[in-house]
């Protein structure tokens, strides 16, 4: 019964304009499953997976629609950023960042301490274009970014932060939430329906990604990142890093509260956007990833 509750919760989701849109704040099957709970549906990620497969979405489901990978002519500009409060359009996403910002007590703050790597976080002052680095970069890629004698359990080494949407079953995850689909209507109604949450990130002290491109997911994102508190000088803060693909120079952007970047992934081996993000601080910072049309810059004009 739980695989045909959960074919008959996808029946309604995808016929349902505000299911819709819950669904494009969501990142992970975990919530998934809990927003299926919410709706009266009780069901397991296993019997997602089952549902999932035999389930036939209807073609005019007011669904997340896929990144548009369409190319755009070259730009100057690799990446823009704003302070919030700086772009009316965006003030109703101002406003939810205090439900947003969360940090769930599921997450063990002292196992994450023990895993962080000295080594990978080094990486990230290496350019992508070094032979040497690439070398590095392809093996650890073929062992799935774990170590050779580590069980598949282990963590992985390119990401040593916190993903928001895998963890379902804390006190405030309901609120949080709810805080996503609220921000996704208001970005609807400045992006249009082709804006959906990419991810919801939690970088604690001492916290990276290291280089990557998303070439497998292309188009423009928008990133809103705000901080637990101001740093405590201008050199000691979060930042993010990028490869200009036209020159390879690295370009490094300090970090503040309450700002919000826009920048394009590529799929053309020729235009790559490497980038990376890194918190040495001792300062909790969040990052949240929308899927964002070409016309953005217009919307927030």
């Amino acid at each position: 019964m739980s695989v045909q509750s959960c074919t008959t919760f996808l029946r309604e989701a995808y016929g349902s304009t505000s299911i819709a849109r819950q669904l494009k704040a969501m990142t992970g099957a975990g919530e998934l499953v809990q927003l299926g709970r919410r709706h009266g549906y009780t069901f397991d990620i296993e019997d997602l997976a089952k549902a999932s497969s035999t389930f036939s979405r209807p073609a005019d489901a007011a669904s997340p629609p896929a990144p548009d990978p369409a190319p755009v002519a070259d730009a100057t500009f690799y990446h823009y950023e704003y302070k919030l409060a700086d772009v009316p359009a965006l003030a109703p996403v101002l406003a939810e960042l205090p439900r947003l910002r969360v940090s769930p007590p599921s997450v063990d703050l002292a196992e994450f301490d023990r895993s962080f790597r000295e080594e990978d976080l080094r990486s990230t002052s290496q350019s992508p274009a070094d032979p040497e680095f690439q070398r590095w970069h392809r093996g650890m890629a073929a062992a799935g970014w774990r170590d050779p004698d580590a069980g598949p359990d282990a963590p992985r080494r390119d990401f040593h932060l916190v993903n928001l949407d895998e963890h379902v079953d804390h006190p405030d995850y309901d609120g949080y939430f709810d805080a996503k689909v609220r921000t996704v209507a208001a970005l609807e109604q400045v992006f249009g329906s082709e804006v959906r949450f990419s991810g919801s990130m939690w970088y604690p002290p001492r916290s990276y990604r290291l280089w990557h491109t998303n070439e497998t997911q292309p188009g423009w994102r928008m990133y809103v990142i705000d901080l637990d508190a101001d740093f405590a000088g201008p050199a000691d803060t979060s930042f993010f890093r990028y490869m200009n693909p036209h020159t390879g120079e690295l370009v490094t952007l300090r970090e503040s509260r309450r700002i919000v970047r826009f920048f394009k992934a590529e799929q053309d081996p020729d235009r790559l956007f490497w980038h990376c993000i890194v918190n040495p601080t001792a300062r909790h910072r969040w990052s949240f990833g929308f899927v964002v049309p070409e016309h953005w810059m217009d919307r927030i004009r």
